[in-house]
């Protein structure tokens, strides 16, 4: 499921419009066009080369140089709802209007200027450009402004390394709309709203109201329960979801009663977060649902993930929120696994066991034919099914290979914080219980002191592909400090 973002182009020039200001405008808006998840927002050329309209966003030339042509533009964005602005000055520029745009709109920035062509053959010999000296101008606005923004560089547009800054700044957008203002979903069991000894996925709901204008919605697992327990065994939707199941798991060793209390609750889990629009969510997982319903949630917890409803366990709402970010750093392109640090492997110390009981979504098995849906305590497959296991409903499998990237997020007295690291995933013969993958990491005792010293529980998420610098620049726009293990 994509996930886009809308980017504010502000070209920017001094005094005279020339043709060179010309072919850079052209050439960077179509440099952004090219960008994926991205939609480009830019001034309009007036038909009549002098209207100024902030309704329709059109400017005498399409670009930004007085503070009225400013205050145009910046309203058209905030009508367009846009999500970040790139800055660009096509010559010197004019830093005053420039930075006035992102001033008032206070969404995160990129800034980069253009290489400066040959100076001309004329008299003169002047420069054509001059963006390399007026960067600095814009560059000291936005500091004066006190404005955190991503330096891209300089480049002529169509130049690999923009391309790739520009892509690295459109997920870091991404992150910043996904965790401001998102809605986190959190099922509240009825001893508590967490497993009885997990003081450690604690948070403090109104710091991240403040921080990030978040809402936690809440229900009760009663509730949730009542809403399955009303759908009838032969319901069309359950056994349409019955059959998506079956569908996606070759091997199957639960009792089909347990297929069909999955899938109700599946249901009831899938309203509840369509009635609230959520971002994420989470649930006590443990001892009350195998009382009250017979079954574990594991396996549905990696179906819910798997459309996109990002489910992390145990109540852990910062864990929830950690897998939002990884998965708005992939655009919405690539789903993330919550996942327990388990052990250090017993023969390479640095490589660690990123598992947990069986919640990841089966588009991230190694081996799709070899996926299996289990109970807790026979995950071999091996022995009779109970008809009533309720620790059935895990699946088993490991994970692709691949490089991935750890986020967890953490706060203490407000404190925000988010841990940043990099791993590859590598493949191994074993056969192991739950979602698993043996990870290699550079420096498995540096990374494991970083968690103990800053903090950060057992709980993280982890996504295929390297999010680091779209998470670096995410963390400045959302004052969170970056927490990196190389």
């Amino acid at each position: 499921m994509a996930l886009n973002v809308k980017l504010g182009f502000v070209p920017s020039y001094r005094n005279r419009w020339t043709p060179w200001t010309e072919k850079m405008r052209v050439d960077s808006l179509a440099a952004l066009e090219t960008v994926s998840g991205v939609e480009v927002v830019a001034p309009q050329v007036s038909a009549d080369g002098a209207t100024l309209d902030a309704t329709t966003g059109t400017t005498p030339l399409g670009a930004v140089h007085d503070l009225d042509e400013a205050e145009a533009v910046a309203d058209y964005f905030a009508t367009q709802k846009v999500d970040g602005l790139v800055l660009c000055p096509l010559d010197f520029g004019d830093e005053r209007s420039a930075c006035k745009i992102a001033e008032k709109l206070r969404v995160p920035v990129l800034l980069y200027a253009t290489k400066e062509p040959p100076a001309r053959d004329d008299a003169s010999l002047a420069r054509v450009s001059d963006s390399y000296c007026g960067n600095l101008s814009m560059a000291s606005g936005l500091h004066r402004r006190k404005i955190p923004f991503r330096y891209a560089g300089i480049f002529f547009p169509g130049e690999e390394g923009l391309s790739a800054e520009l892509a690295t700044f459109a997920s870091a957008v991404s992150i910043v709309k996904g965790v401001r203002n998102a809605r986190i979903g959190q099922i509240i069991g009825q001893i508590g709203v967490r497993p009885p000894t997990f003081e450690t996925v604690g948070y403090d709901e109104a710091a991240m109201v403040r921080k990030f204008g978040q809402n936690v919605i809440f229900t009760n697992l009663g509730d949730i329960l009542h809403e399955a327990r009303e759908l009838a065994d032969d319901d069309p939707r359950v056994e349409a979801t019955i059959g998506e199941i079956r569908g996606t798991v070759p091997i199957i060793s639960v009792a089909d009663r347990y297929l069909v209390n999955a899938a109700k609750l599946e249901l009831a889990l899938t309203g509840f977060w369509e009635q609230h629009k959520l971002s994420a969510m989470t649930m006590q997982c443990w001892p009350s649902i195998q009382r009250e319903m017979g079954l574990s949630l594991c396996a549905l917890f990696g179906r819910l993930t798997g459309r996109h409803m990002l489910m992390a366990c145990e109540a852990d709402v910062l864990g929830a929120l950690s897998m939002l970010v990884n998965y708005r750093a992939s655009m919405g392109e690539v789903l993330p696994h919550f996942i327990d640090w388990t052990i250090q492997h017993r023969e390479d110390p640095n490589r660690l066991l990123a598992w947990h009981c069986g919640n990841a979504p089966v588009c991230l098995a190694k081996d799709p034919e070899q996926v299996a849906l289990r109970a807790r305590f026979d995950m071999t497959g091996a022995g009779p099914v109970p008809e009533c296991d309720p620790m059935a409903g895990l699946m088993q499998f490991q994970l692709r290979p691949g490089p991935v990237t750890f986020c967890r997020l953490a706060e203490f007295d407000g404190e925000w914080k988010m841990l940043i690291a990099t791993g590859e995933i590598v493949p191994s013969d074993e056969t192991l219980a739950g979602t698993w993958a043996w990870v290699s990491v550079r420096d498995h005792d540096a990374l494991y002191r970083t968690l103990v010293e800053e903090g950060f529980i057992h709980h993280a998420s982890m996504i295929h592909g390297d999010q680091t610098q779209a998470l670096i620049e995410a963390s400045k726009f959302l004052d969170i400090r970056p927490v990196v293990v190389q």
